[in-house]
């Protein structure tokens, strides 16, 4: 007898008492009788949608109103997956890091509502934490951080994909716009080719930047305005750009997928890449060079600016990379409030700046491309949080650098705030335990205008340079004094291979010492963020040695600096190339026999975590790994020679997950072995 029919016998009051039991299973939740649905069950209950998927987090939480997603949800693997970004977390630790598909840091940390997005603080609804294994995130902050923009709408959140960065420069008659998204560039051009005035749609993405913009300094670009259209699941935004007569515009070479760069001039003759009617900037544009007037031929680049022709109206072209003008300090005044310490800095133009955090209280910030106008001080300023202010010009060469330094009372918590005419340095009255080390950025008119990824400080014995007001890449100085190997046991040297004048192997597109860079600072963040001290041998396209120098002082010149500081570890970033294009794979490398366990620890975590082929670990006698005193690899992560590694090679994730398979090798070596004093001799 089946149950339907069996319940329809019963009688009616029976009936009608089953009838309010249901009712009363109703109403109870809502009367606040405790059978509601747990939070973290309403919080995945509640519809997100991405690019047209719904994304279904099964293991979001309701934090204070808000959705908290953990580091392990597939439903956030899918989000950050369709924007080329990655997050990284590993269990007892307090930070969670993600890398943007532009190539962004964000770093987030356990208890702390604070994170930094390329450097650059903000806040988060509630703190991250941890639950269960896994680290818990807020949604919303993490999308903003990512250019992405909730947008509520008829009961779901359409996580809308933005335009998330404009920036305009003009140098030497030259105007760039860079235009940042979430998703890589795809745009269509709504003006006619033959068109001064240039107008392009993007596609799938919005924007809530300011609508207009005024363009000062610029004789070839006036205004431009930024138009959102489509519809929340579906946004598109027109960018119409208003210019002078007889302007030119070209397509730029972006940095990232997620970039758009377009150059606008009057008033100099270029060569480049027109705008396409259809553009999918997925690959990046192309790097073109200025010609000399008259020459519209695919010749031999120049570096100079030549002026526009009259008789070449239209002509479309990208400018190289503008150089800018070094920003002057004009002055630095120091503000006691109470137990609190005010740094006012004015600067009289756009200013990169780098920011270190040391082990004993130091904290320093270098001005980038700028000159002091004012006397050098060495002063104690009035207040109980700083003990010390210097300021002075590092570098006056071709990159003048401006260090301003403190010496705290403690660990207090410091920020870079943007300022009126330049930005301000502020000591807050409390100690921070759980200080970020690092930090970058740009300012510019009173507000932060670009970022830059964090870059590691110099470390020493005492976590910082040994001479404070040393260059901040000192070449290195003979003869060279060497420390014990593991003499500094949380120090591990990393090595970006080639550089500067060398470029290493050139295929598909890539560029080895590009990538070699871009690697080595994503290790460089995670293993920060554990704990290590690290020290890198280049954090610049730079020779390590001198431009154009021999492969043995070269070589020689990256040892040097792991042997002098005592390092525990070292470890050589480069990627493979062949003649033929057929080979591919991940290969790690040692020499000495003390390299043999760091090579097989990170080995293992490369060939589990990277689809690439395992081409195993291989005894070869590299240079530096032959030459450095402590247990030292040479990681081949990919051949650019082969399509199919190319391709890897071109995706943030990718990069992120070498850098992140390294990081746990070394996580893993450094828990199963004790440190190893090795002769340089060992192996032979």
């Amino acid at each position: 007898m089946g149950i339907l029919s069996w319940t329809n016998r019963w009688p009616a009051r029976t009936g009608k008492l089953l009838g309010a039991f249901a009712l009363g299973l109703v109403l109870l939740p809502a009367l606040g009788f405790g059978w509601a649905r747990p939070a973290a069950a309403q919080a995945a209950a509640k519809s997100f949608w991405f690019v047209g998927t719904n994304l279904i987090f099964a293991k979001a939480q309701n934090r204070g109103g808000e959705t908290a997603v953990a580091s392990d949800d597939p439903g956030l693997g899918r989000f950050l997956g369709k924007l080329g970004a990655s997050l990284s977390y590993d269990p007892g630790q307090r930070y969670v890091i993600v890398t943007s598909g532009d190539r962004r840091t964000i770093v987030f940390t356990l208890g702390d509502a604070r994170y930094t997005v390329a450097g650059v603080t903000q806040s988060a609804p509630f703190a991250p934490y941890q639950s269960g294994g896994s680290a818990y995130l807020s949604l919303t902050a993490l999308a903003k951080a990512l250019y992405v923009l909730p947008v509520e709408q008829g009961g779901a959140t359409i996580l809308q994909p933005q335009i998330g960065d404009l920036d305009v420069r003009t140098q030497n008659s030259v105007t760039t716009v860079t235009l940042r998204s979430a998703l890589p560039v795809k745009f269509q051009r709504v003006s006619a080719a033959g068109d001064e005035r240039l107008v392009v749609s993007l596609n799938a993405v919005g924007t809530s930047l300011e609508p207009q913009r005024e363009v000062s300094g610029s004789a070839a670009l006036h205004a431009l305005s930024l138009q959102p259209g489509g519809s929340a699941r579906n946004p598109t935004t027109t960018v119409a750009f208003e210019v002078s007569p007889g302007t030119a515009h070209a397509l730029g070479a972006s940095r990232s997928q997620n970039e758009l760069v377009l150059a606008f001039s009057n008033k100099v003759a270029l060569s480049g890449q027109p705008v396409p009617a259809n553009g999918d900037y997925g690959s990046g544009g192309a790097a073109v060079a200025v010609r000399a007037p008259g020459d519209l031929s695919p010749s031999a680049p120049t570096n100079e600016y030549a002026p526009l022709p009259a008789d070449v109206p239209g002509h479309e072209a990208l400018p190289p990379p503008p150089l800018q003008a070094a920003a002057h300090v004009t002055s630095v005044d120091a503000l006691p409030a109470g137990d609190a310490l005010d740094v006012r800095v004015a600067v009289s133009g756009p200013v990169a700046y780098e920011w270190h955090r040391l082990s004993d209280n130091r904290w320093y910030v270098d001005l980038r491309n700028a000159v002091l106008d004012t006397p050098a001080r060495d002063d104690q300023p009035r207040s109980t949080a700083v003990l010390s202010l210097r300021v002075k010009q590092i570098s006056a060469d071709a990159d003048p650098v401006v260090r301003i330094a403190l010496t705290l009372a403690s660990p207090r918590h410091v920020d870079v705030e943007p300022a009126a005419g330049g930005f301000t340095v502020a000591v807050g009255e409390n100690d921070d335990g759980e200080a970020q080390r690092v930090g970058a950025g740009r300012i510019a008119s009173g507000a932060v205008i670009a970022n830059a990824l964090p870059i590691a400080p110099v470390t020493g014995s005492a976590g910082g340079p040994s001479d404070f007001w040393s260059k901040p890449t000192p070449a290195p100085p003979a003869p060279i004094a060497r420390l014990a190997p593991g003499t500094n046991p949380r120090l591990i040297v990393i090595d970006p291979g080639h550089g500067g004048s060398d470029f290493g192997a050139e295929h598909n597109g890539l560029i080895e010492k590009d990538l070699t860079l871009d690697i080595s600072k994503r290790l460089r963040t995670l293993l920060v963020a554990r704990g290590w001290q690290v020290k890198m041998t280049r954090e610049t396209d730079v020779d390590v040695f001198a431009p154009n120098d021999s492969a043995h002082d070269e070589l020689q010149a990256r040892c040097d600096v792991a042997n002098q500081a005592g390092a525990r570890m070292f470890v050589s970033v480069h990627i493979n190339s062949f003649t033929s294009a057929s080979l591919n794979g991940t290969t790690t490398y040692y020499y000495k026999g003390a390299d043999l366990a760091l090579g097989e620890a990170i080995h293992r975590h490369l060939a589990a975590n990277l689809k690439t082929i395992d081409r195993g670990v291989r005894k070869e006698n590299f240079y530096v790994i032959h030459h450095t005193d402590m247990p030292a690899v040479l990681v081949e992560t990919a051949f650019l020679s082969n399509p199919s590694d190319a391709a890897y090679l071109r995706s943030p994730a990718f990069l992120q997950q070498v850098a992140l398979s390294i990081a746990d090798g070394i996580g893993e070596y450094a828990s199963n072995s004790p440190q190893v004093n090795v002769s340089p001799s060992d192996g032979l």
